[in-house]
């Protein structure tokens, strides 16, 4: 019996599918500097903002050429993002 997602669930997929379709270069589980700045700038050029650490993560990666974004600390960061936004202004369509 096929469900319908709730909007949450679908936001989630969303998120899952974004990330797996700008993880290219280090394999489909990471993340690199540049498919992470790629996928923000394109993703969410207006919900995230410069203070939820996203210019130091990416810093740090693009110091470590190796270095590589899991989910879960994507997921992190865009529970930061989430907050600052939350605290900014007023949710939209309310």
């Amino acid at each position: 019996d096929a469900q319908e997602f709730s909007d949450v669930e679908r936001a989630i997929e969303t998120l899952i599918k974004n990330f797996h379709q700008y993880s290219a270069e280090g394999g489909k589980e990471t993340l690199t500097a540049a498919e992470l700045r790629n996928l923000v700038t394109q993703q969410l050029p207006h919900l995230m903002p410069s203070n939820c650490g996203l210019e130091e993560k990416i810093a740090d990666l693009g110091n470590c050429n190796e270095s590589k974004l899991e989910f879960g600390s994507f997921w992190e960061l865009i529970g930061e993002a989430a907050k600052s936004v939350k605290m900014e202004s007023p949710v939209r369509g309310s």
